[in-house]
């Protein structure tokens, strides 16, 4: 499944496949900031750079295993589906709603 949505400058496209979910949004660099506190208020593990290109790969303490690559005015998050549990796959959906909300209340 592939849910898209172009806003103006914004363009959010999720793809939720039978064994990955990868969210990846473009937008505004002035909200990167924004993006980046939430994503590290969230993600405890990790502490994104609102200003510099990063690709961080890791395990949450829940076992969760994450992709997520951020460079101003970009994000992208990705979940192999195999190699986590469902839990784990409705946890980073969520989190992915949520980044979703924070680039699109400025709309």
């Amino acid at each position: 499944m592939l849910t898209s949505c172009n806003n103006g400058d914004v363009s959010i496209a999720v793809k939720d496949e039978d064994d990955y979910y990868r969210f990846k949004a473009h937008f505004d660099d002035n909200l990167s900031p924004e993006v980046s506190e939430f994503l590290n208020d969230h993600i405890q593990s990790i502490r994104i750079d609102p200003e510099r290109d990063s690709k961080i790969v890791t395990i949450l303490e829940d076992k969760t295993k994450l992709t997520v690559e951020s460079s101003p005015g970009e994000v992208m998050i990705y979940l192999d589906k195999e190699e986590n549990s469902r839990d784990s796959y409705h946890r980073i959906k969520n989190l992915c709603e949520g980044v979703k909300d924070v680039i699109l209340r400025h709309k």
